[in-house]
C-alpha cells in the first residue's frame, strides 16, 4: 500500500496465524487509495474467512475518505487499534464515535494486550 502523492509505502498486511496484522506506517498518510490496498490485501489473505486483525495506527493520519471506507462492512470478526500516544486513542474513540464500526473494536497501548483479547474465545 503506498501513497499515491509520493510513492511511499505507508502501510503492510500479513497472516500472523489466526489473526490478521495491518501496520500503518508512523508518519504515513493514509488516504482513501490506501485503505481500499488495505482491504484488499486483507480479504485476499483471509482467504473467505471472517478473521479478527490486529491494526497498528501509531502516529499515522487518516484521512476523512479513508474513515468511510473502513466504515463498510469487510470481513473482520473483531479489531484491536494499538497506538502509543493519547492523540492515537483520541482518533481511535473519535472513528468508533463516528462510523459504529460492525465488529467490536477496541484501543490498546500494548500489542499483548491487543493480541490476547483478539484471540480470546468468543
Amino acid at each position: 500500500m503506498t501513497d499515491q502523492s509520493m510513492g511511499a509505502p505507508v502501510g503492510t498486511v500479513e497472516l500472523c496465524g489466526n489473526f490478521l496484522r495491518l501496520r500503518w506506517s508512523p508518519v504515513g498518510r493514509i488516504d482513501e487509495s490506501a485503505a481500499r490496498a488495505a482491504i484488499t490485501k486483507i480479504n485476499e489473505l483471509s482467504a473467505g474467512q471472517v478473521l479478527p486483525v490486529l491494526m497498528e495506527v501509531s502516529g499515522s493520519s487518516p484521512t476523512r475518505q479513508a474513515g468511510d471506507v473502513f466504515a463498510n462492512e469487510w470481513p473482520l470478526t473483531r479489531t484491536a487499534l494499538v497506538g502509543d500516544s493519547p492523540v492515537d486513542e483520541v482518533i481511535a474513540a473519535f472513528y468508533s464515535a463516528r462510523h459504529r464500526p460492525a465488529c467490536p473494536t477496541r484501543f490498546f497501548t500494548s500489542t499483548t494486550q491487543a493480541t490476547a483479547w483478539l484471540t480470546e474465545p468468543g
